[in-house]
């Protein structure tokens, strides 16, 4: 049996006293999840950082650290698209290929018509793949996880065909033209690339933040089924990700290829791997709903800086593979993590000295 009648605390016993509406606002804001989906990343980032030092003398120097800059712009520019997607509740597969085929057709358009006409192919050709992935989920209803790592295959394979002479490369005499500047420009002693990658985060935290479309890609991540009887259109919202992340495809391949100078088929290869990794130890979930941009730009730069080192360290391109792996488990472990601390007061509740309930009676 049940009773509706209040029983009194018995003399001497502790009653926890009722949170105030600044105490339960403090234990929201003070959270593990929040903690470190807000700083985390960027904590890491300052420790490898000045630990870089002790593992090579010469990071610290303008143009290690330039180059540091100018190697994560064009993964940076895919990253902050990919978040927008994860937030969403999707993801994007196909984004190495993607890169491998736009550098490809890049080259090629720089060859028939110059830097503008370069320009121009790699955003049509990024916009495109993006078109063709965002048709496949949409009105064909693949899976974006089947649809985006077919479609993987099938851009490589198609910058195979287009390549199967030989790489494209651009000539050496082309070494003063206005699209190897694109890669190789600095601006007041920063990087171009950098420039243009900060620019994109720029517009991203616009559409996120400062838009409807924004709202209610954050909206369809966190609630499917709330979003679609609020009627927001999966179609449109999905179509839109997939195309932005096309066109970061597109910007990025530019400037990586005005750097490299050559693609085939075998540009970049895993570099979907990569960006999935930087997005996810970035702060946002898999499960969507949740991301932020600092934190993606936080560990895109710390790829970067890891990546530098290695290199510098002289380690083999099989073990930097390692690594990235390792740091993509990395990854999804602390995702994990997140969400299992994530709840108000997670953080509260590991403090050893926490306030106590006041004994009464």
């Amino acid at each position: 049996m049940t009773s509706d009648l209040a029983v009194p605390p018995a003399p001497g016993t502790q009653t926890p006293a009722p949170a105030t509406e600044n105490q339960r606002r403090w234990a929201r804001q003070h959270s593990f999840g929040a903690l470190w989906e807000t700083w985390g990343i960027t904590a890491v980032l300052v420790v490898l950082l000045a630990a870089s030092p002790l593992l090579s003398a010469d990071f610290l120097t303008v143009a290690n650290l330039q180059s540091v800059l100018r190697e994560s712009a064009y993964l940076g520019i895919v990253a902050a698209a990919m978040t927008l997607a994860v937030m969403n509740g999707t993801f994007d597969l196909s984004v190495g290929g993607q890169l491998a085929l736009v550098s490809v057709t890049t080259l090629m358009g720089y060859a028939a018509g110059g830097t503008w006409l370069a320009i121009t192919v790699a955003i049509a050709t990024g916009v495109a793949c993006g078109a063709v992935n965002g048709t496949l989920v949409t009105a064909l209803r693949v899976p974006p996880f089947v649809a985006t790592l077919g479609m993987l295959f099938v851009f490589r394979g198609i910058a195979y065909v287009l390549t199967q002479h030989g790489p494209k490369t651009l000539p050496y005499s082309e070494i003063g033209s206005p699209f190897v500047k694109i890669g190789g420009l600095n601006v007041a002693g920063i990087p171009l690339p950098f420039l243009i990658m900060v620019v994109f985060y720029g517009a991203i935290w616009v559409l996120l933040r400062r838009t409807a479309t924004g709202r209610r890609i954050v909206a369809f991540g966190s609630s499917p089924v709330a979003a679609r009887f609020c009627g927001i259109s999966v179609y449109r919202i999905r179509m839109l990700i997939f195309a932005v992340i096309g066109f970061s495809v597109g910007i990025g391949a530019l400037t990586y290829i005005s750097r490299v100078w050559t693609a085939d088929g075998s540009a970049q290869d895993g570099f979907e791997l990569r960006v999935i990794a930087a997005v996810v130890l970035g702060g946002s979930s898999l499960k969507g709903g949740k991301g932020t941009l600092i934190g993606t730009f936080s560990a895109v730069l710390l790829v970067g800086v890891l990546n530098n080192l290695l290199v510098s360290r002289g380690v083999d391109a099989s073990y930097q593979r390692v690594v990235l792996g390792c740091v993509l488990i990395t990854a999804l472990a602390i995702d994990g993590l997140r969400s299992r601390f994530a709840a108000p007061g997670s953080f509260a509740r590991l403090l050893p000295f926490r306030r106590r309930a006041v004994p009464t009676g």
